[in-house]
């Protein structure tokens, strides 16, 4: 699984980039949701998270995404969604 964060300095958010590459035919999926913010543990009410702030964990979920992976990837694939984010970094 190859993951990236898009951080601040890049211009644009991860879900502004995300939308960049599906316009390119590029499917993305984002990081999950920090535990603590989960419905389950949520519901489950565990004292753990109550009045707790992760910050660290918030940041890679709010910036984390996971781009493109399988055995049968091709490798020209990989170049087409490696230059499809360079291309999207350079146009600023």
């Amino acid at each position: 699984m190859y993951s990236i964060l898009v951080e601040d300095e890049f211009g644009i958010s991860r879900d502004e980039l995300i939308e960049e590459l599906e316009k390119k035919g590029i499917e993305t999926r984002t990081f999950f949701i920090s535990m603590h913010e989960q419905p389950v543990f949520q519901n489950m009410g565990l004292s753990e998270f109550k009045g707790e702030s992760y910050p660290v964990a918030d940041e890679l979920a709010r910036k984390g995404l996971y781009l493109p992976s399988s055995s049968g990837l091709k490798e020209e694939e990989i170049r087409y969604i490696c230059d499809a984010i360079k291309n999207i970094d350079k146009r600023r």
